[in-house]
């Protein structure tokens, strides 16, 4: 008797074991149903909150968001407020910021200064050409950053480059003559070399610092931005702005190169599809927004000084013949001579 109730007591605890074990089976499918805690993730821009490039960052996040059910959330952050982009582009690198949408800075890597090499195109014809997906400046600017354990995810055309200042200079075109100016230059030498060799003086300040730099003095002018960054950021500090051409300003859509790998096949094939129509909608919109920022900073009243095709072409065959070969030493030789076979085709 006592064995059969032995027998029945273990009878009973087993039922229960195996109860609780299709009970918690059942808890951990609902779990992966439900789905688990969304990847989310910081994006560092450098513009400020109004700027298309900052739009594009919100519309980027929100359309993840969306494409993904919830199961990647970013959080933006304009203005430098994760940092200079000098800093932020290491930092993604590290994993410790996730996502920028950046200049690239050359810090890390000469051949970087590739992307803002001056004069590969002097006006918007070409320019799709030129920076696409699968172009020569895409691929190489890729391959390099993924050494830093960094990818590439799209360019964002800004637009064409010029110099904000806050005195007249009246002696551009006139290259071999002093232009008495003291301009603030990115520390990247394919900005820093052709306007030293117009004949603009030059300083390199931090681009957090630049706005007191033009308050105070500290800096005269700057060069490093299209018509919209010197819109939204430096209209009440410039009184001129001369549309040089001088490059084309992409920022960079980043990525850590080890949390891309480590997201689903999925869920990267919409991360890189709503990238690319990122960077196409920046290049449909890129001139028409110069346009438009030019115009809102006459109504500001700053002097805007626009330069004929004839002067632009004559800016860029001087750069082209006085400044690339200064830059095969530090961007590379070969780079320069692909960059000069492209534009000789």
């Amino acid at each position: 008797m006592k064995n059969k109730h032995m027998i029945m007591f273990l009878i009973i605890v087993l039922s229960m074991v195996l109860a609780a074990c299709n009970s918690d089976k059942g808890t951990s499918t609902q779990a992966e149903a439900a789905g688990s805690d969304p990847l989310k993730i910081r994006i560092a821009g450098q513009s400020p909150d109004d700027h298309p490039s900052t739009q594009a960052m919100y519309h980027f996040a929100e359309q993840l968001k969306e494409k993904t059910d919830g199961r990647i959330e970013i959080k933006v952050y304009p203005a430098n407020q994760l940092g200079d982009y000098t800093t932020v582009y290491e930092e993604i690198g590290r994993g410790t910021i996730e996502m920028g949408l950046i200049s690239i800075p050359s810090e890390l890597d000469n051949r970087l200064e590739l992307l803002f090499t001056p004069y590969m195109v002097e006006g918007y014809d070409g320019i799709v050409e030129a920076y696409e997906r699968g172009s020569f400046v895409f691929n190489k600017i890729e391959e390099i950053s993924n050494e830093k354990n960094v990818q590439l995810l799209a360019f964002h055309a800004n637009g064409f480059g010029g110099i904000g200042t806050t005195k007249e200079v009246s002696n551009i075109m006139n290259f071999d003559e002093d232009k008495d100016l003291l301009l603030r230059v990115p520390p990247i030498d394919a900005f820093k070399q052709p306007i030293e060799d117009i004949g603009f003086r030059t300083v390199t300040i931090p681009f957090a610092d630049l706005y007191t730099s033009l308050q105070t003095g500290a800096a005269e002018g700057w060069t490093g931005g299209e018509a919209s960054l010197n819109y939204y950021g430096y209209r009440d500090a410039i009184k001129y702005f001369y549309a040089t051409n001088d490059f084309f300003n992409p920022d960079s859509l980043l990525i850590n190169k080890d949390l891309f790998e480590k997201v689903s096949e999925d869920d990267r094939k919409i991360m890189e599809e709503l990238a690319t129509e990122l960077m196409n909608k920046s290049f449909e919109t890129a001139e028409s927004n110069d346009e438009k920022y030019r115009s809102l900073m006459r109504d500001e009243g700053i002097e805007v000084v626009e330069f004929s095709k004839e002067e632009i072409s004559e800016l860029a065959d001087f750069v082209r013949k006085t400044t690339w070969p200064k830059l095969k030493k530090r961007v590379g030789e070969d780079i320069i001579d692909e960059l000069t076979n492209q534009f000789d085709k």
